[in-house]
This record gives structure tokens, C-alpha cells and sequence, in this order.
């Protein structure tokens, strides 16, 4: 434990403050980075629902099992990611549609992200690899996120969960608002999008994630094991944004 929580006290620069999101400077760069991103908005939900299943099993007959204050956790965090309020009063969305949402506004391809969700609903994740369109960088992503996908090991997925997506989304959203150099007019969605992620994640869905942790890290080797998992989840977001910055700077000189 002691190393993972050196780990965490020791931020990782690189992935908060990455190179790509000084580049944000037209919609141009803004469409290439949320044709890749979206992806990974897209997976999060499937290590998600993985592990309310063994937090908070859907049973039937049902009867209460484990911690009443993380059950309540991770049902209030698949609720606002799946059915969250929007800027438009009266209205709920997942966060995924709502970043469809912000795709659209502002031109953005949003078919294969389409296609390709589909194509997994109805034939599974491995066929929907083959879908045409998708970024090999965001494939390389969502195959790292399913690999942590595994019932019985829960502290695994709590790992990717917290380390990869939790804890690093409030200071990695900063650093993108504070060099967006868009106008904030012409993606206002996508704006609200990462206010939104920055509130939820920082003031509750952050320390909520890393008890969590602690609870199913039962003894030092699932801590080493949750450690090596926080560490590839980190490494699979920064490649993720060293793709998308080759993409965006490719573009530019097309």
C-alpha cells in the first residue's frame, strides 16, 4: 500500500498537463480530439456497470451485501454518468450522449463512434474492433479498459476506476480549460461537459472511487496487483493523448 500511495502523492505531469491540449487552437483540432476522446468516454460506462454488479449485485431475491455506503456510491455515480442533469433544465443524459451532443455542435464525426457501439451491442467488442473509421489509438485504449474488466477481481477495476479515471479527470480537464483557445461560443457543450466532470469527480466521485479502493484491497498482493492496473490505466490514457496530438498536428499539414 505504501508504494500505491506513493504513486498517487507523485503526479504524473505528462498525462494531466499534456502537450495536446495546448494545441486545441481551431475546431479543426478540437474535432480530432473528440473523435478519438470519445471512445474512451464510451468505455468507461462497461468497467462501470462491471463493478456495481459486484458491489451492488442485481439479485433476485434480493438481499443487501457489502458496504451500504459504497453501494450507494457506485448507484449514484452510474446514475449521473447514465441519466445525469444538463444545462437545459428538465433534461437528463448520459454523459456519452451528452459528449455525442457536444460532437455534433460542433461538426464533429460522430458515426463512428455510432457504428461502432452497435456493432458491439449486437455481435460483441472484439467485431466491433473491425468497424471502419476507428482511431487505432482509441482501439488500443478500449482493449487495455476491457482487459481490467474482470468480476473476480473487483480491486482491479476499482483501480482502473479511480487511478485511471476518478482521480486523474479533475486535474487533466483543468489543464484543458485553462489552454482552450476556442471560443467558448462555438463549443459550449463540450465546455459544460468538463465543468461538469471537474465538479462531480474532484468533490465526490474522486475520494468516493479511492475508498472504494481500499475496501477491496484486502490484503498487500491485491494492492501490488491494483498498483500495476493504476499504472497501465495512466500509461494507456497518455498514449491515447500522444496519438491524438501525431493526428491533430497530421492534419494540420494535409
Amino acid at each position: 500500500m505504501k508504494g500505491f500511495k506513493k504513486m498517487l502523492s507523485e503526479p504524473d505531469i505528462y498525462l494531466y498537463d499534456h502537450p495536446v491540449f495546448s494545441e486545441l487552437k481551431g475546431l479543426d483540432d478540437l474535432r480530432c480530439f473528440m473523435e478519438h476522446h470519445v471512445f474512451a468516454v464510451w468505455d468507461f460506462m462497461s468497467i462501470l456497470k462491471s463493478l456495481q454488479a459486484v458491489v451492488a449485485p442485481p439479485m433476485v431475491p434480493w438481499r443487501p451485501v457489502g458496504d451500504p455506503a459504497l453501494r450507494r456510491f457506485i448507484n449514484e455515480l452510474v446514475l449521473e454518468e447514465e441519466s445525469d442533469s444538463t444545462d437545459q433544465e428538465g433534461e437528463f443524459l448520459s454523459h456519452f450522449e451528452l459528449y455525442n451532443r457536444a460532437m455534433r455542435e460542433v461538426r464533429a464525426d460522430t458515426k463512428p463512434i455510432e457504428a461502432f457501439v452497435q456493432k458491439a451491442a449486437s455481435d460483441g467488442i472484439e467485431e466491433a474492433f473491425a468497424t471502419r473509421d476507428v482511431p487505432e489509438a482509441a482501439k488500443r485504449f478500449i482493449q487495455t479498459t476491457f482487459g481490467f474488466i474482470d468480476p473476480d477481481n473487483p480491486h482491479k477495476m476499482a483501480a482502473a476506476l479511480a487511478i485511471g479515471r476518478e482521480q486523474a479527470i479533475p486535474k487533466i480537464f483543468r489543464n484543458v480549460l485553462g489552454k482552450f483557445q476556442i471560443d467558448n461560443q462555438k463549443a459550449p457543450t463540450f465546455l459544460f461537459y468538463l465543468g461538469r466532470h471537474i465538479h462531480l469527480d474532484e468533490d465526490f466521485h474522486g475520494p468516493m472511487s479511492t475508498k472504494l479502493l481500499e475496501v477491496l484491497c484486502t490484503d498487500d498482493r491485491k494492492w501490488e496487483e491494483a498498483q500495476t492496473v493504476a499504472q497501465r490505466a495512466r500509461q494507456a490514457r497518455t498514449d491515447l493523448w500522444d496519438s491524438i496530438l501525431a493526428s491533430i498536428v497530421q492534419g494540420r499539414e494535409n
